[in-house]
């Protein structure tokens, strides 16, 4: 049989992206994935039988190739749900949930704007806990300072995406159309604040992100495991490195 093999380490904010978009399409059961654990070793390295090189998410194909990159997986997954052609896909699609990048041109639009304003917003906030955490302190190069300034323009870059979440996930409401944007986000949100201890939502401009944090953090698709992080990883990345 077919099968997707997805090399995963859940704690990661990548990894994780992926991992909420299986959940919320409905295709975390299908038989036709296979979601293999990576270790992470004391020094951040990662292993697994059959993982090639590459920081992960990595998706490795039915054919023998490998997909490297989590928004390239993301759209690689709604594509074949959306024309699903071997007899594989078809038995895979049968399950998933309707389209979550939109059904019109304008809708797949505004979903593909939102998304590269999150990812945008989550390399910088990457590059800040390289620069400022503890967790890489002594492993390569660090910058207070320069962690700082990441994190202003990681914030910046959600201001700019508060107006997509205006009327969305608001109390009473039909339930929303959760889009891909909508995972890639959360995850970002969560491994911030849960792992880092860094609201970017707290500011008060923020009101739609922050309604929507916490309506989409009570979704199964978000269940936090206790040990998801190592001790050591829990205990240093939130320690940030002074001026």
């Amino acid at each position: 049989m077919a099968y997707l093999e997805l090399f995963d380490l859940p704690g990661a904010v990548y990894p994780r992206r992926v991992l909420i978009y299986l959940h919320e399409k409905g295709l975390i059961n299908s038989p036709h994935i296979k979601i293999t654990p990576v270790t992470i070793s004391p020094t951040l390295e990662t292993s697994a039988p059959g993982k090639p090189k590459g920081t992960l998410p990595i998706l490795a194909l039915p054919d023998g190739t490998f997909i490297k990159q989590s928004i390239a997986i993301l759209e690689y997954l709604e594509d074949i749900c959306d024309n699903p052609q071997e007899e594989w896909q078809k038995e895979f699609v049968a399950t998933a949930k309707p389209s979550m990048r939109g059904i019109s041109a304008r809708e797949r639009a505004t979903t593909n704007e939102a998304l590269a304003i999150v990812d945008e917003a989550a390399a910088f906030f990457g590059f800040a806990c390289h620069k400022g955490s503890k967790l890489f302190f002594g492993r390569e190069p660090t910058s207070p300072i320069t962690a700082k300034l990441a994190i202003g323009w990681a914030e910046k870059n959600l201001k700019n995406l508060e107006p997509y979440y205006n009327g969305r996930y608001e109390e009473g409401s039909p339930e929303t159309q959760v889009t891909i944007a909508d995972c890639v986000l959360f995850s970002l949100l969560q491994f911030a604040k849960e792992l880092y201890q860094v609201g970017l939502v707290a500011d008060p401009e923020l009101l739609n992100l922050k309604r929507f944090y916490n309506a989409f953090k009570e979704r199964k698709s978000t269940f936090l495991s206790p040990d998801m992080w190592p001790p050591q990883v829990r205990e240093l990345a939130p320690v940030w490195l002074e001026e």
